[in-house]
């Protein structure tokens, strides 16, 4: 069976070191970035 991803989008965000550091303890993947816009994503649990 392939592998099946969720993704997460985020604007701009205050604090953006501790936010980036909480969302790779949680598994996300920084894969994009657009201007401000920032595109994740994780592999979902079955």
């Amino acid at each position: 069976m392939a592998k099946q991803f969720e993704y997460k989008i985020i604007t701009p965000i205050l604090n953006r070191e501790e936010k980036l550091n909480q969302l790779g303890y949680e598994g996300w993947e920084l894969v994009a970035v657009d201007s401000a816009t920032m595109y994740f994503k994780r592999e979902a649990k079955p």
